[in-house]
């Protein structure tokens, strides 16, 4: 019940703020000190037959004189009514009082705590303009008298939302006066209800409708929508150019797929046919790497027979096997490190004139044939040459165990061994012998060379897989003098004479690819 009660009060008070508002904006009008919301009309002026006289500010316009009517009781406005009923509610809730002792036969005491209770201050109050009465007139006319019954039955919301829109629309005080006659009681005397037609300020006249103000506008708005269709085209324009970029997009797109798919075929079948013809995996860079792993392995063999060898049989079969080159003097011996030296020159000698040099590999009956041919194509610059190695040496690497080509080149390859073998057995005389008759197959020399003529024929036909033509460079012995580039000293000397090379250099160029492994030569003193 509390809660409902607070709600109505809100709502008073919102509304009471409203109406007060709503006075305020009234002008102010000479007032006398007759007190606020009377129940009856000063006696002077019920009983008076003069009739009420018109404000200040209507006096110059024609009004008519009411006509006298008799003496009536004095009707409260709804509005004192409300406020009445409002403050006796109020002095109930916040008085400690009995009904008993409210009097509701002083409204005028009445409305002092309801003015408290709605928080209206004294400054509102004081500026608040003051009614010369409360005395409410009978409408003159049958319309009027209808319009204040039906006001009369309507809540006091209404009332309040008709000063409110009343307000907003024309703030003018002058607009006040059209007021319904149950809201101009409170406001105006009795001589402002004399007809107020005069004082309402009649509408602004509309513009003609071809004044140059609606011309303007005319053609603002053609202009406007001009541009609204000229948008509107190209907006359809680029709609439809992106539609046909989109399709171009996608055409493209499904060309890029279709050339992407066929790329990838070529690249398949160009991959599949390359390793077909390339004998093995290596490249040039593996190929490097075994040059010089087969190095490495023959000189450590060497390392192996220093001081092993017989001088006097060693420097007969050295000088025997080189009469031009003068690596020793007449009637003397060699050291054992020459002997080492010259010893490794022989292994390499017998590796590059029976392996290196090959056309296509040891042991094959069509070397000589293969040669002839392939001079024959570089002197008629045909490419087919290096196809044609390639697809020899495939063949050859791909050749079964059994068959007779690899029968063939296993007996060439036995026949190196064998001829190398008994070139250092001569030289290391009887230490070679003695110690492969004394230790196992596997430690023998014959075993160790064999690995290494095994590997010389590997790295030879991985050489002839190859698009780059890898051949070895020749070095002029006791005249060359020392390349850089190509060549590299045993004792890492950089100037002098070549005296003897020990190992060829080998070099592949094709203008795109190079490939060089230095020659190991000794240098003259």
């Amino acid at each position: 019940m509390s809660l409902y009660l607070d709600n109505k009060l809100n709502r008073f008070k919102l509304r009471h703020t409203w109406m007060e508002i709503v006075l305020q904006k009234l002008p102010p009008i000479a007032m006398t000190e007759t007190p606020l919301y009377t129940k009856t009309a000063p006696s002077h002026i019920i009983h008076s037959d003069t009739p009420p006289q018109p404000p200040p500010h209507e006096s110059e316009l024609p009004v008519k004189a009411p006509v006298p009517k008799p003496t009536r009781s004095v009707q409260r406005s709804k509005t004192v009514r409300n406020l009445e009923n409002a403050s006796n509610k109020m002095r109930g809730l916040f008085k400690k009082q009995s009904s008993k002792d409210v009097d509701n036969s002083k409204p005028e005491s009445a409305a002092t705590p309801a003015r408290e209770i709605l928080g209206v201050s004294s400054a509102v109050e004081r500026n608040r303009p003051s009614f010369s009465t409360a005395h409410s007139y009978e409408p003159g006319t049958s319309q009027e008298r209808a319009t204040v019954k039906d006001d009369s039955k309507r809540p006091l919301s209404y009332n309040v939302e008709r000063y409110d829109y009343a307000f907003r629309s024309n703030p003018d005080p002058s607009s006040m006066a059209s007021l319904p006659s149950s809201e101009t009681e409170k406001t105006d005397s009795p001589t402002s209800h004399s007809p107020t037609s005069t004082n309402k300020k009649q509408p602004d006249e509309e513009p003609a409708a071809d004044s140059p103000e609606i011309e303007e506008l005319r053609r603002e708005l053609e202009k406007v929508n001009e541009a609204i269709e000229r948008v509107r085209k190209e907006t359809a324009l680029e709609a439809e150019k992106k539609h046909e970029l989109q399709n171009e997009f996608e055409e493209a797109r499904r060309n890029c797929q279709a050339r992407e798919m066929e790329y990838a075929q070529i690249e398949h079948s160009f991959f599949e046919q390359t390793r077909a013809v390339r004998a093995t995996d290596d490249d040039l860079s593996t190929i490097r790497d075994s040059f010089k792993l087969l190095k490495y392995s023959i000189t450590r063999m060497i390392m192996t027979l220093n001081k092993k060898a017989d001088k006097k049989k060693a420097t007969e079969k050295l000088v025997a096997t080189w009469p031009k080159l003068s690596v020793v003097e007449p009637n003397a011996e060699l050291e054992p490190p020459q002997i080492n030296l010259l010893a490794e020159k022989l292994i390499h000698e017998h590796l590059v004139q029976s392996i290196f040099r090959c056309p296509i590999y040891p042991g094959l009956p069509i070397n000589d044939a293969y040669s002839s041919l392939s001079r024959w194509l570089v002197e008629h610059e045909s490419k087919f040459s290096v196809r044609l190695r390639q697809q020899m040496a495939a063949i050859v690497a791909k050749s079964a165990k059994d068959s007779e080509l690899h029968t063939t080149a296993q007996a060439e390859k036995r026949r190196i061994v064998e001829k190398i073998y008994n070139d250092l057995a001569e030289i290391y005389h009887p230490f070679i012998l003695e110690n492969d008759a004394a230790v196992d197959e596997e430690k023998r020399y014959s075993s160790k060379i064999t690995d290494i003529v095994d590997k010389a024929m590997k790295l030879a036909i991985a050489m002839r897989g190859q698009e780059v033509d890898i051949s070895m460079l020749d070095i002029e012995e006791g005249k060359q003098p020392f390349d850089e580039e190509t060549m590299a000293d045993v004792k890492g000397k950089t100037t002098g004479i070549v005296r003897f090379c020990i190992c060829p250099a080998f070099v592949g160029r094709d203008g795109e690819h190079g490939f060089v492994e230095k020659g190991k030569v000794v240098l003259s003193s």
